[in-house]
Parts: C-alpha cells; structure tokens; sequence
C-alpha cells in the first residue's frame, strides 16, 4: 500500500506547478517502490526507458539517481540486482519449482538467469539449492 501512496504523491508533485519538484530521494524511494512493489521487474522487457518515461526523468538524472541511491548501479544491473534477490528467494522457499521457472517469474530468459545469477554468486542456481538441501 505505501508503494501506490508513494508513487500518487510523487505523481502529483510532479503535475502541479504549485508544489516544489521531488527531491532525488524521493524519485528513487518511488522508482524503488515501483520497480519492487509493483513488481515490474517480472517484466522481462522492463527498460531504462520505461522508467524515464513513468517519471518524467532525463537519462542522465535517471542515473544520476541510482548512482546516489542504489550504490552506483546501472539500470539494467539495478533490476537484474532485484530479480536475482527475488529468485533466491523462490529457489530457497520453493526447491520443487522448476529452475526456468524461476527464471520466467522474475523477468529472466533462463540463459540469462544463468549467466546473471554465476555472475553475482560465483555458482550456478542449481548450487543453492543443493547447499541447502545438506
């Protein structure tokens, strides 16, 4: 609920010439809010450019933003950082759920999630769960 609270205000201060422009903080808490709560990083076609066109941000603010607010990360590396914590959760909560599953519920090709997921962790998916099965 506070994500669509977050995401209205931010939406009227940005469309009422009276109010004062949201300050970076509040761009990224509701791109955040967006992006997570309403899960849009299960898009798999989710881009930069849908973020700025939501916004109303400048490519260059946009990162500019997430330099500040999501330790330095590009978009892609932001929301694939997202989907991958998503899906550790899913391997963990779910072991029967299928790999490429996972992959798909999170808004990754299962080649992608592959490469994405040994990148971050130095293993692949199927490791977790091993390890966690001992």
């Amino acid at each position: 609920q506070g994500f669509f609270t977050l995401s209205f205000y931010l939406c009227t201060m940005m469309h009422d010439k009276n109010s004062k422009k949201p300050t970076d903080r509040e761009y990224f808490r509701a791109i955040d809010a967006a992006v997570r709560g309403e899960h849009l990083y299960r898009n798999p076609d989710l881009q930069r450019k849908d973020i700025i066109k939501r916004f109303g941000l400048r490519r260059q603010h946009l990162n500019l933003i997430l330099e500040q607010y999501a330790s330095g990360q590009s978009v892609p590396a932001y929301i694939n950082s997202i989907r991958l914590k998503e899906a550790e959760c899913l391997l963990l909560k779910h072991p029967n759920m299928p790999i490429a599953d996972v992959a798909d519920s999170v808004g990754f090709t299962l080649p992608n999630y592959r490469i994405q997921f040994k990148k971050r962790y130095g293993f692949p998916p199927s490791e977790l769960r091993a390890g966690r099965k001992k």
